[in-house]
């Protein structure tokens, strides 16, 4: 088949690195070029097994499939297979599918929208079953939009390593082969709804365009970056979101005072399947080692045991419970309102986080809940996991710190007594 296709196709279809992947905006061809190349690999190499995946069944059969019998007109089968004259196989899976195919041997492998999944723990999945050796190489290639600073773009574009090969292109870089109501759109787009524009059309990784999202991307990105003035630690608050399901994380986050209006993460640490008596003991052991002045401890279930453990031992702890009643009535609960109160901090540069981009993927994954009743809420945990989405635990353990940062102060007592703080003001129970 001779084509004729711009040198971003060409780089990305023509590429024999063991990870290709191409990044675009809307319109830059990005699935045919990923079916064109698994439908040459296994024509050229006979016997080959390739699997094309994507997160949801509904789109991978009338978007994926779709598409490839209609480029190829050809049939896949009730099984969701196409087979060539040459033997080669075409497997189409979606997410739910593909942890069941533990003892396969894959030539190549072509995962669509690839942002669709929040983390790469499918792709490594699947590189795990790049081992046929019927060709001289194989690869896993992914086709995917810019969706800020994910696991695409962790893996690609910031510190890409031997292997991983990145095309790039925008909408107008295939401005050629478009009809031009369609690029009069995108354009009148850059003024209707600028971080859609910069997201889809300009391939932005500063963009989410996600219309519910709490968390401004860029934002989000800045703060790790900044820069504050340090005189010394003014007060310092280390929060635990402790972990309730198999997949959570606890995690310990440390946050300092060092103005009157600006702080820094200065310690993030997760844990997994750890006992309530380790998990206490990690606390006393940071609490030394970083000369935490409060400790802020998730209440809601098995956290309360942490509480309760940490009181026995006469250390002063603020419990969290984000479930509870607001100060500020305007919030439909103490989460929202916690996490209202960190998306301020970052939005005026008064936070600087640690460069995680699993905890700034986390803040951005936090979406607002709009009811009736006009209060402000987030999505909680639950609903997220309902939707697919891990909990957002790093993000929770921040908020937790910051909800206090108006409490703490440098020379608190060590033990001797409980306190209950409240965002401003301080007293001793």
């Amino acid at each position: 088949m001779k084509l004729e296709i711009k040198n971003f196709q060409a780089d990305f279809l023509y590429s024999k690195a063991r990870f290709p992947c191409l990044i675009g905006g809307i319109g830059t061809g990005k699935t045919y070029m990923l079916l064109l190349k698994i439908m040459q690999f296994c024509e050229k190499y006979p016997d080959s097994l390739a699997l094309i995946a994507r997160k949801e069944y509904t789109d991978l059969r009338d978007s994926t499939v779709s598409d490839f019998q209609k480029y190829f007109n050809t049939a896949v089968d009730s099984n969701k297979e196409h087979i060539l004259p040459n033997g080669s196989k075409i497997m189409f899976r979606h997410a739910a599918e593909i942890n069941v195919l533990k003892n396969i041997n894959l030539s190549i492998v072509g995962i669509e929208q690839a942002e669709e999944f929040e983390d790469d723990s499918q792709f490594i999945f699947l590189r795990d079953r790049l081992r046929r050796s019927n060709a001289p190489y194989q690869q896993l290639c992914l086709v995917a939009n810019a969706n800020g600073h994910n696991w695409l773009w962790k893996n690609w574009v910031s510190n890409p390593k031997e292997g991983f090969d990145l095309s790039t292109a925008t909408t107008f870089d295939n401005i050629d082969n478009l009809p031009e109501p369609f690029i009069k759109d995108m354009r009148q787009m850059e003024i209707d709804s600028p971080h859609h524009y910069q997201q889809f059309v300009m391939n932005s990784f500063e963009e989410t365009g996600t219309d519910d999202a709490l968390m401004n991307a860029r934002h989000v990105y800045q703060s790790s970056k900044l820069v504050f003035p340090y005189f010394g630690a003014m007060g310092r608050i280390l929060a635990i979101d402790v972990a309730r399901y198999g997949d959570d994380e606890t995690v310990f986050s440390a946050i300092e005072k060092v103005s009157d209006i600006n702080f820094i993460q200065i310690h993030q640490e997760c844990w997994h399947d750890k006992s309530l008596m380790e998990t206490t003991g990690k606390i006393l052991d940071l609490k030394r080692a970083l000369n935490i002045d409060l400790i802020v401890v998730d209440d809601v279930g098995v956290g309360g045991g942490v509480t309760d453990r940490l009181r026995e031992l006469r250390f002063r702890v603020q419990p969290f419970n984000g479930a509870e009643t607001p100060s500020n009535p305007v919030y439909g609960n103490k989460r929202s309102e916690a996490f209202f109160n960190l998306k301020e901090m970052i939005d005026r540069q008064q936070l600087k986080i640690i460069d995680d981009f699993i905890l700034s993927e986390q803040l951005l994954s936090i979406r607002i809940e709009f009811k009736s009743n006009e209060k402000k809420f987030i999505v909680s945990k639950e609903k997220m996991r309902k939707d697919g989405l891990k909990s957002p635990d790093r993000a929770d353990s921040l908020s937790m710190a910051c909800y206090y940062k108006d409490a703490v102060r440098r020379g608190m007592a060590e033990t001797a007594g409980i306190a209950e703080f409240a965002n401003s003001d301080y007293k001793l129970l």
